[in-house]
């Protein structure tokens, strides 16, 4: 059982909850929360480790059990521990840490999402998981927006990482993306005078 906050693996779990870059360097993001664990477990993504609480839920208990039967690196810690490794007032009790990867982009699309210069996680986070329910078979996100891996997307996205393809592209792979696969990009804007509603797409 982990106990200290100074534990080598909390303090590196601490460092991906911070800068863009420390997450690009070490090629990992955290996930927090019995759900987004669970999907995150059922998905094809690789997982590196996991840290859990004694009073987990029988969900997360169950959670738990699936991670070690594959292999994972799982540990029990302290809940102050864990509390600081999560971004949220009131942890779950579960805390995994993922490779830095996303799905696949698909050889032919014909609905993706291209994000350019969103720099909100809450906004983009909300974007990601309606494209999610909307279908959307790719997104493709500018160099100037915000970490689609950061802490606050990765929560308000609520699971669509392990739904989706997410890449963030420079300008020159998103238009060569789009040439391959033949699609018509449309811009939405708040100012537009035309609605979704009535373009023709």
């Amino acid at each position: 059982m982990i106990t200290s906050v100074k534990n080598p693996k909390v303090q590196w779990i601490r460092l991906l909850l911070g800068r863009r870059q420390d997450r690009e360097w070490e090629q990992a993001y955290v996930v927090e929360g019995v759900r987004l664990v669970e999907e995150a477990a059922a998905s094809s993504l690789s997982m590196r480790c996991a840290l859990y609480t004694s009073d987990l839920s029988a969900r997360g208990k169950a959670v738990i059990a699936s991670l070690i039967q594959r292999g994972v690196d799982v540990e029990e810690v302290m809940p102050h521990v864990l509390a600081a490794v999560t971004g949220t007032e009131s942890p779950q009790g579960l805390v995994a840490v993922m490779t830095l990867q996303s799905k696949p982009l698909p050889t032919q699309a014909n609905f993706v999402l291209i994000l350019d210069t969103l720099r909100d996680p809450g906004n983009v986070g909300t974007l990601l998981r309606t494209a999610s329910a909307a279908g959307v078979q790719a997104v493709l996100v500018s160099p100037e927006s915000v970490d689609v891996f950061s802490p606050k997307v990765v929560r308000s996205a609520m699971g669509a990482h392990f739904q989706l393809p997410v890449q963030q592209a420079t300008w020159q792979q998103i238009q060569q993306h789009i040439k391959n696969w033949g699609v018509t990009p449309w811009l939405s804007e708040a100012g537009a005078r035309q609605t979704i509603y009535t373009a023709d797409f």
